[in-house]
């Protein structure tokens, strides 16, 4: 039986939803995902697609129509981060909130799902240990250990070294029940997707698309194509009449009468222009300015890493960061390399000091930097004291933050967003050391060449931890270090 013909196990009947008095997220969605079927949700970022899996999870509520989901089908969620409210939890107690009850052979399970995802940590290790991959792999893990007949999957190759990606990816094709992903990630989508969800952000509606990543992203080209050259040729139409209609109203008497019957022509061509998409647009070219330093921006002299057993070891290293230096953090999962990019932000010891009146900026894999109860003009305006008001919004408009998300709070933004946030935050500081942790995280795959033409350009120092081995292809001039030689591994 081929996909198509499987039984229908999820539908979206004229489903609407917004937050609050704020514009409507989904209006009128139709679509249907049928049994043991990979789907991705695709769309612009802030389109919905996140609130489409609360709405399939029961999380929010249609505020009309319904959602049919086959009655005895369950349904799990890997999110993009684990709650902070959770970060106290042990390991086997974040499992365990996976079970409505209690499940006496959840230790086997544990073990087994662990392996599946090749997750070697003590169960007893809190979850705020953990390093971004390992919380990653936990989160898959967490919501495999399930069995759902559901697996929603919400940006699951974030924070994932190669090796990791390959587990998932195995995972992803052998397992026989139904899948639906969000990713930006398109040569990973392309190796297991049966057919796309593409919200549209301009009429808020989902439309479906059979066929790989790769396949379904070039028939949305090609209808884009299509929609700019009907606007074209109504926009002439338009405009030839108009012409007319100014020509004959002087005219008086019958001609005049013309004229008004071609008014009405008019706006009814105008009412049949296509709102062109804006999902496959990226955000325009930017530079990060560097304020000149002199002397040494960064200092290092020592760090602390994890061995094999998971006892942290402290190694002498030393390491000095000037204007031009760049340097990419490398090692396994779970050595230590985000708690060492947090310390360098936040130097607290003698083993690594900021140079005096430094600027740093940081981009934070979880955005811990940022504060989520600020709005988003306060957060573009507490990064600068020199820039106009005019100069935040024009920086703001760069990446596609508009003039109605200033005004949000950043906890109301989607992942994608907050991480547009973060470099218009670089653009608006013009620092002299910028310290990314997984700086393609959330990222739309569109706006990565962009990124690292930035980077390439950016004067100042750069001290990185990444795993999108793509996107580093595109980087120029950087030294990696390799943290596992420091404790053998």
């Amino acid at each position: 039986m081929s996909n198509s013909d499987n039984p229908v196990i999820l539908r979206f009947d004229d489903v609407s939803y917004k937050y609050g008095d704020k514009k409507e997220i989904l209006v009128e969605g139709k679509f249907s995902i049928r049994s043991n079927t990979k789907i991705t949700i695709m769309g612009q970022n802030g389109a919905g697609k996140s609130t489409i899996f609360k709405l399939i999870t029961g999380e929010l509520k249609p505020q009309e129509g319904k959602i049919n989901i086959v009655p005895g089908n369950t349904i799990a969620i890997a999110r993009q981060v684990i709650p902070r409210e959770q970060y106290d939890l042990t390991v086997r107690e974040y499992f365990a909130t996976a079970f409505k009850k209690q499940d006496y052979k959840m230790d086997q399970k544990i073990e087994k799902v662990m392996k599946e995802v090749d997750l070697k940590i003590p169960v007893d290790k809190q979850i705020k240990q953990l390093s971004g991959g390992q919380q990653a792999r936990l989160l898959l893990a967490q919501a495999i250990i399930q069995e759902p007949d559901i697996l929603l999957l919400d940006e699951p190759t974030n924070n994932l070294d190669g090796d990791g990606i390959g587990n998932l990816l195995g995972f992803l094709l052998s397992y026989e029940k139904t899948v639906v992903v969000i990713s930006h990630d398109a040569d990973f989508l392309n190796m297991f997707t049966d057919g796309v969800l593409y919200v549209n952000v301009i009429n808020r509606q989902v439309e479906q698309y059979w066929g790989d990543y790769h396949n379904v992203v070039e028939q949305i080209s090609n209808q884009v194509e299509k929609e700019k050259t009907q606007n074209a040729r109504l926009d002439k139409q338009i405009q030839d009449a108009k012409d007319k209609i100014n020509f004959f109203a002087n005219k008086g008497g019958k001609m005049r009468k013309l004229a008004s019957k071609m008014r009405d022509d008019v706006e009814e061509a105008e009412d049949s222009k296509v709102s062109v998409r804006r999902e496959d647009k990226t955000i325009k070219d930017f530079e990060i300015e560097f304020d000149n330093y002199v002397g040494p921006i960064l200092t290092v002299t020592n760090v602390g890493l994890m061995d094999e057993n998971y006892n942290v070891v402290h190694k002498k290293f030393d390491l000095e960061l000037r204007k031009g230096d760049r340097y990419i953090l490398k090692g396994p999962n779970g050595i230590g390399k985000t708690t060492l990019l947090k310390r360098l932000f936040h130097p607290d010891d003698d083993g690594a000091i900021i140079g005096e009146n430094a600027k740093v900026g940081y981009y934070s894999q979880d955005f811990s930097d940022l504060d989520m109860d600020m709005t988003v003009w306060d957060s573009l305006q507490e990064v600068t004291n020199a820039n106009t008001d005019q100069e935040i919004f024009k920086t703001a408009a760069q990446f596609l933050i508009t003039s109605d998300l200033l005004k949000n709070t950043i906890i109301s933004l989607s992942e994608g967003q907050k991480w547009l946030l973060c470099y218009a935050r670089f653009v608006l500081q013009k620092p002299h050391l910028l310290i990314l942790d997984e700086p393609t995280n959330h990222i739309n795959f569109r706006h990565l060449p962009i990124i690292a033409q930035a980077l390439n350009d950016y004067k100042g120092a750069i001290i990185m931890v990444c795993h999108d081995s793509g996107f580093v292809d595109q980087l120029k001039n950087f030294v990696d270090i390799d943290l596992g030689k420091l404790v053998g591994r």
